[in-house]
């Protein structure tokens, strides 16, 4: 009978030579809130990684424009242009967040009594229902969009649309409009490497719902004429996918003199 109040002493003891103390109640409440923080935050990231690499994937020419898919794949395998175009950096990002809002539900209180591949299902079902939210108000696209014209490095790390319109060399030329000057027939846009073209567009097919205005994006069939100078064939919004059939380009014609600002 004497051991339960002989163990407890020693506990005492124990306690009294270690100058422990009580850890308040608020430290674990803390902790917790810190835990569901890290999650929320985790989940929303990975939303919008993921809003990203939607956009990134749906925006290829190939997810919706026929004659696009017969002209291009007529240069490169279909197989080698799916595998370039999935974006690995923002699938990276997705399941590093979720790696994180992982953690920290595990760590939660309740968090211990799920298998670890439902919570990581749930983390990912999650993020793709806002995901799919954020789309609606193009989250994806500016993102994308920003970090294209912004963010050398971004341009190393993904295959997107953006690519497959930065070859003047064989008719494929898109950018933001810079300059309007439709009444002489020119307009200057510039390519997703930051470059400035002379586009002349007097005698090109302009799609239907296509807007010449300043900071529109365009997506430009023609010939490279010139250093900086292009002729435009078909000129068509960046947002919108037509099935009209897209003009081979013709033989390139002479060079021609450049304004000195488009020339360097």
């Amino acid at each position: 009978m004497s051991m339960p109040k002989e163990r407890s002493e020693s506990i005492l003891e124990e306690i009294e030579k270690r100058n422990a103390v009580p850890i308040p109640r608020w430290h674990f409440l803390l902790r917790q809130a810190g835990f569901w923080l890290l999650a929320a935050l985790s989940v929303l990231t990975g939303s919008i990684a993921m809003a990203t690499a939607i956009y990134v994937f749906i925006d290829n020419d190939f997810i919706t424009d026929q004659d696009y898919i017969n002209r291009f794949f007529s240069q490169q395998p279909a197989i080698a242009d799916f595998v370039e175009s999935i974006p690995y950096i923002w699938l990276g990002a997705l399941l590093l967040f979720t790696l994180s809002a992982y953690f920290g539900l595990r760590h939660t209180s309740k968090g211990y009594r799920y298998p670890a591949a439902r919570l990581l299902f749930g983390s990912v079902l999650v993020s793709l229902m806002i995901s799919l939210g954020l789309n609606t108000i193009d989250v994806g696209g500016y993102i994308h969009r920003y970090l294209i014209e912004n963010v050398h490095v971004y341009n190393n790390l993904i295959y997107s649309n953006e690519h497959r319109w930065t070859h003047s060399e064989i008719g494929r030329l898109g950018g933001k409009i810079t300059e309007d000057n439709r009444g002489s027939g020119f307009m200057v846009i510039r390519d997703f490497k930051k470059g400035l073209w002379l586009i002349d567009i007097s005698k090109a097919e302009i799609r239907p719902g296509t807007k010449l205005d300043a900071g529109k994006y365009l997506k430009i069939t023609g010939v490279k004429i010139g250093k900086r100078y292009f002729r435009a064939v078909t000129i068509q919004p960046w947002e919108k996918k037509y099935r009209h059939p897209v003009p081979v380009a013709v033989k390139p014609a002479p060079a021609v003199v450049l304004p000195d600002s488009l020339s360097r």
